[in-house]
C-alpha cells in the first residue's frame, strides 16, 4: 500500500497517458474507461485516507486525492468533447 501512497501521482500520469494513446488509436470506449478508473483511484485515495490514516500525513493522501479526482473529471470532459466533435465531423 506504501508503494501505491509515495507513488500515487506518477500511476494518475500514466493514467492520463493511456487516456491520450487511446485516443491516438481511436479507441474511444477505452480511453472513457480509463478516465473513469483515474477518478475511482482518486476516490480510493480519498477514502482511504479518510478510514484508515490519522496524523498529517492524511492532509497529503486527501490533496492527492482530489488533484487525481480532477484531473480524472478533467480527462472525462475533454475526452466528451473531442467524441461529439468527432461524431458532428463524421455527419456533417
Amino acid at each position: 500500500m506504501s508503494f501505491i501512497l509515495n507513488n500515487s501521482s506518477g500511476i494518475a500520469v500514466v493514467f492520463a497517458l493511456i487516456v491520450f494513446i487511446s485516443i491516438a488509436f481511436g479507441k474511444r470506449i477505452s480511453s472513457l474507461l480509463v478516465s473513469l478508473l483515474t477518478v475511482l483511484f482518486g476516490s480510493f485515495l480519498f477514502f482511504y485516507a479518510f478510514y484508515e490514516m490519522r496524523g498529517f500525513e492524511v492532509l497529503d493522501v486527501y490533496i492527492k486525492g482530489l488533484i487525481i479526482i480532477g484531473e480524472g473529471l478533467i480527462l472525462l470532459v475533454v475526452i466528451s468533447i473531442f467524441i461529439v466533435t468527432q461524431e458532428l465531423k463524421k455527419k456533417g
